[in-house]
């Protein structure tokens, strides 16, 4: 992974959707934050994408680690990624690599309760798995916690109220 190239819109013939999954797997594998967009010519959208705060918060506790492919917990027509933190928690990655909408998830060993990094929204009550119906070629970044043991495990990101957006 050389650069991110997420602003450049119609010039790029890449869907909003695929820059988010891009960024994604670009956070979870902790590669450098360079982007091979023309800053005099950067989308609202790319510019959103390079500075949320989701995303900025899994590259950063990524650090010198990096996700891997989790093959045996993953379900459905996409791949699973997942990056371990430090404080117990683990941050995943599910992928629709078809070209149609498609169902993908995975199994955990425990209950954890989870909170999508895009959106900030937390994903319902404790459970020990998780699937989403995500669109062609697009992803849900989300960050599990575990119920029980979870040590220090904090939210990576919580989006301000509205009332305190700027």
């Amino acid at each position: 992974l050389d650069s991110l190239d997420v602003g450049n819109g119609a010039l790029d013939g890449v869907s909003d959707e695929e820059r988010k999954s891009a960024a994604s797997l670009w956070a979870l594998l902790g590669g450098p934050l360079v982007t091979g967009s023309d800053l005099t010519r950067l989308t609202p959208s790319g510019l959103a994408l390079l500075t949320h705060g989701g995303f900025l918060a899994v590259h950063r506790a990524a650090g010198d680690r990096t996700a891997v492919p989790d093959e045996q917990s993953c379900a459905g027509g996409g791949e699973c990624w997942r990056l371990r933190l430090p404080d117990g928690s683990d941050v995943w990655g599910l992928f629709n690599l078809r070209d149609e909408t498609a169902r993908v998830g995975f199994a955990a060993a425990a209950p954890f309760t989870a909170r999508d990094l895009w959106s900030g929204a937390g994903l319902g009550p404790p459970a020990a798995g998780f699937n989403a119906s995500l669109p062609a070629h697009g992803c849900i970044l989300l960050q599990a916690r575990p119920v029980a043991g979870g040590g220090a495990a904090s939210w990576l990101y919580t989006p301000a109220p509205e009332s305190t957006r700027q």
